[in-house]
């Protein structure tokens, strides 16, 4: 079954588990949360939550896929669940993979658009369900709130594999981030599509 939908809570687990198989080579992930496995749990959720509260995940299947979305504006509002999603994290890992997440952020923020977009901030197919056309369905949506607004999407990917399958998607625009120690890693911009 293919049909895509909102997130509620009774899929955090599924989708939890999705996105830590999904990323478990990912070299962006290595770089931030290393290799321990309750570590990727509590980055994971931590990714998960606010977006789910704010209605921007969606699924296939039992989160046989997922895309995590945020709606950025120049001046986005404060999130306190966000906020405090993040306070927790770091209280979970501590303060070296704390400052592995900062450093990734650092290295991505002067690149970052500089006008609205929705961000795909997470996009992970189960192993199990690869090559189904999955990721491809549950980006639609996505795509769709950002052409109601006018909007590009804008995403940051640290694999060329990843890179090639989003450019298929028309994900152009790329721009290289580089940073000492850092994996190589793209932003790539999406024009909306009226």
């Amino acid at each position: 079954m293919n049909e895509v939908r909102l997130a509620t809570q009774d899929d955090v687990d599924a989708i939890v588990s999705t996105v830590v198989d999904a990323f478990a080579d990912d070299p962006a992930w290595a770089f931030i949360v290393g290799d321990d496995p309750e570590h990727r749990l509590a980055f994971a959720r931590t990714l998960l939550l606010p977006r789910l509260a704010l209605g921007t995940v969606w699924i296939v299947g039992d989160a046989d896929a997922v895309a995590m979305w945020d709606r950025r504006g120049l001046t986005d509002p404060p999130d306190p669940l966000r906020d405090a999603a993040w306070r927790d994290y770091r209280g979970a890992v501590g303060e070296i993979a704390w400052e592995q997440l900062e450093a990734y952020e650092d290295a991505l923020g002067p690149l970052a658009p500089a006008r609205p977009h929705w961000y795909l901030g997470v996009l992970a197919t189960h192993p199990r369900a690869q090559g189904r056309g999955l990721a491809t369905a549950v980006l639609q949506p996505g795509f769709s709130a950002a052409a109601s607004d006018g909007w590009d999407c804008w995403l940051e990917t640290s694999t060329t594999g990843n890179k090639a399958f989003y450019e298929r998607r028309g994900f152009t625009g790329s721009r290289p981030i580089t940073a000492p120690g850092f994996p190589p890693t793209w932003w790539l911009q999406r024009p909306h599509q009226a």
